[in-house]
């Protein structure tokens, strides 16, 4: 019997990393591992997820390899998920994975890949294709798991077998140029829910934002829909990268139940944009019957209607995470952002009436910001800060994703360390990656002083969740 070990590949730069469960690698193991369970699959899983919380060289990188050799003892194939930020260290690991058994099957799949497996020259296989022996991309869920039958059981894979047994937008890649695409619909209520158990308990307390009597409540994340109805210029999941995918509200209780029944108090949504969700109303009267404490990615635009905002809250929804960006209508617009400062406003006010707390993200770096724009962006939220409506702000830099049109054209690696070390990129999500031109160090520094100022005490950066993590290292 193979062993399989899996693992979620470790950020550069522990002020980058995104709290929260690792959803990306739980939901594409999800049908293995009910396979595996089921009997279909005859395959070992190696302990847990491996799921380090950054990889730092110089500082803890050491302390991961050491503890990843000893995790991949007799460990036959070895499946990653990684974020363009953790490709290097998941390659590090990959390369010592080969060298300790040249024989073990390396799988690559995960947000980066997701972006760049078809743009020219990027493609993550093609540049390693003495360390990746397998590449996913898009609903990698079916396929992952079919692969990993074609693995176990025949011993030699045929990407076109796996590609008809599969569902959904999918590419499978293979050593020697091999390729082939899936595109028939994934019904996600046929998706089991991930499983959770395999992750560490720690990520219970990772959203410090839900608290009673003092203490962090166990909470989970969720989705209710994938993809995106937005085109924002700056983001990689919009909506002609990652196709409107929707679970049927039957299904969603259905896994709330569940996580009630593992003690979770507190479910996440953590859809690109929760409010998009077709059947929002139906949805929101399900979920006050639950019992349970929400929250949510979404956008303000979505926000502005008070009775909808109240319905929210009926159901449960004490905490709602919205981007601002820049409160500057002419930068909202030049971004495709499709709302506008008056939607901030009003979508503020609804989430204030009805006692709803607020984090936001705020983003610099557009070739086309101002002094103004930034400090408008600032002040504004200076202003619900002081109200003690914004409870968390996260500030970011404009990064070249590869798959945004800024980042496309740019051909460049992943495969490094950060081209931006320290402060003041440190302070900021993204910030020691790659840049506009004018996203000096002393352009960086003015903004975060200014942050600092302002609203210290709310500042993602500053929380003792992220410190805390930070210390653990």
């Amino acid at each position: 019997m193979k062993k399989v070990l899996f693992l979620s590949g470790p950020s550069q730069d522990p002020s980058d990393r995104f709290f929260g469960w690792p959803t990306s690698l739980l939901c594409a193991i999800a049908p293995t591992i009910k396979a595996i369970r089921d009997g279909y699959l005859d395959l070992e899983v190696a302990g847990g997820i491996l799921d380090p919380w950054s990889y730092v060289e110089g500082e803890n990188a050491d302390s991961v390899m050491k503890e990843f050799e000893r995790r991949m003892a007799g460990v036959d194939i070895l499946c990653a998920s990684a974020i363009y930020d953790a490709l290097y260290p998941t390659l590090q690991l990959f390369a010592k994975a080969k060298s300790m058994n040249p024989k073990v099957i390396t799988i690559l799949g995960g947000a980066h890949f997701d972006e760049i497996h078809r743009l020219e020259g990027m493609n993550d296989l093609a540049n390693n294709p003495n360390l990746i022996d397998y590449g996913i991309a898009g609903d990698g869920e079916i396929a992952l798991m079919e692969l990993l039958w074609e693995i176990s059981d025949k011993g030699i894979v045929d990407l076109r077998e796996i590609a008809a047994r599969s569902a959904g937008r999918v590419w499978l890649y293979g050593k020697n140029g091999q390729v082939a695409t899936v595109n028939t619909p994934l019904s996600l209520d046929t998706v089991p829910f991930m499983p959770i158990e395999l992750a560490s308990d720690y990520h219970r307390q990772d959203f410090d934002i839900f608290s009673a009597n003092g203490e962090i409540l166990p909470a989970v994340q969720m989705i209710a829909a994938r993809g995106c109805p937005y085109s924002c210029s700056c983001c990689s999941e919009r909506r002609d990268l990652a196709y409107p995918n929707v679970r049927s509200v039957g299904n969603i209780i259905e896994e709330i139940e569940l996580r009630k029944q593992q003690g979770f108090k507190v479910i996440f949504f953590d859809d690109s944009t929760f409010g998009a969700y077709p059947k929002l109303q139906e949805l929101l009267r399900e979920l006050t019957k639950t019992g349970m404490v929400f929250g949510s990615l979404n956008r303000f635009n979505h926000m502005v209607d008070p009775k909808l905002v109240e319905l929210y809250r009926q159901a449960g929804f004490a905490y709602v995470y919205c981007s601002i960006e820049q409160f500057d209508d002419a930068t909202l617009k030049s971004m495709s952002k499709s709302m506008t400062t008056g939607q901030i406003v009003r979508g503020l006010e609804a989430l204030s009436q009805n006692g709803i707390k607020v984090g936001v993200s705020l983003l610099y770096g557009f070739p086309y910001e101002t002094k103004q724009s930034i400090r408008a962006t600032l002040n504004f939220t200076k202003e619900w800060v002081d109200r003690g409506v914004i409870q968390l702000v996260s500030e970011s830099a404009l990064s070249f994703h590869p798959g945004t049109p800024e980042g496309r054209n740019q051909k460049l690696s992943f495969n490094r360390k950060p081209p931006h070390i320290g402060f003041p990129w440190n302070r900021f999500e993204e910030g020691q990656w790659y840049h506009p031109e004018h996203v000096t160090a002393d352009y960086l520094e003015e903004i975060a002083a200014m942050s600092e100022e302002r609203f210290s005490k709310v500042l993602v950066r500053n929380r003792h969740s992220w410190l805390k993590r930070k210390a653990e290292r």
